[in-house]
């Protein structure tokens, strides 16, 4: 494998995105509590310990079936909001498209995202590096915002009233995508 990125889905049904096999390696992941172990391409791979106890991946086990795993990531969308605050419209249809949107919404949702993104208000426009970043802009901004991502989609943020899921997002609002101006569903 090279350094292109890998999520793993553990036992527990969440996703956690590494930016490279060496950052995995180095990881506190421990091969019984994986299911498995995805790279850009698709490929299923296990985590596994080598005879002296370091983590290794396994020999790739062929392609990763999509539809379950968007059914992983919808359930963890519902049981974890705050962890999965971006909710895009775009159902992907293709395994190619599902692994490009996963990738794209892990990293964007990942603590060390600091990946451009620009916030509107109005007349007004800013950059923030990174959710955190936008979250900030647009607690400050006034009137209606659209948030757009790194990879053009565009979103307008929404605070829930639900106050459970609202103690769960702290204050953080969902990012929900809107169409692009001229689009039609």
């Amino acid at each position: 494998m090279s350094a292109l990125s890998l999520i793993v889905l553990d036992d527990e049904g969440q996703f956690r995105l590494y930016a490279a096999e060496a950052e995995l390696l180095r990881s506190q992941e421990r091969p019984g509590s994986t299911r498995c172990v995805i790279d850009r391409t698709g490929q299923y791979y296990h985590l596994q310990a080598d005879p002296h106890g370091r983590l290794v991946l396994g020999r790739p086990l062929g392609p990763a079936e999509h539809h379950s795993l968007r059914q992983h990531l919808l359930r963890q969308q519902h049981l974890h909001p705050e962890a999965h605050r971006l909710r895009r419209r775009h159902c992907p249809t293709s395994r190619e498209e599902f692994l490009e949107a996963i990738f794209e919404e892990l990293a964007l949702e990942g603590p060390g995202d600091d990946q451009p993104w620009t916030v509107r208000a109005g007349r007004q426009s800013w950059r923030c590096n990174g959710l955190r970043a936008v979250d900030a802009q647009v607690a400050r901004a006034s009137g209606p915002v659209v948030v757009t991502d790194p990879f053009g989609h565009a979103y307008r943020p929404r605070v829930p009233w639900n106050r459970a899921l609202a103690r769960r997002l702290r204050g953080h609002p969902l990012y929900v995508e809107i169409l692009p101006e001229g689009a039609y569903a």
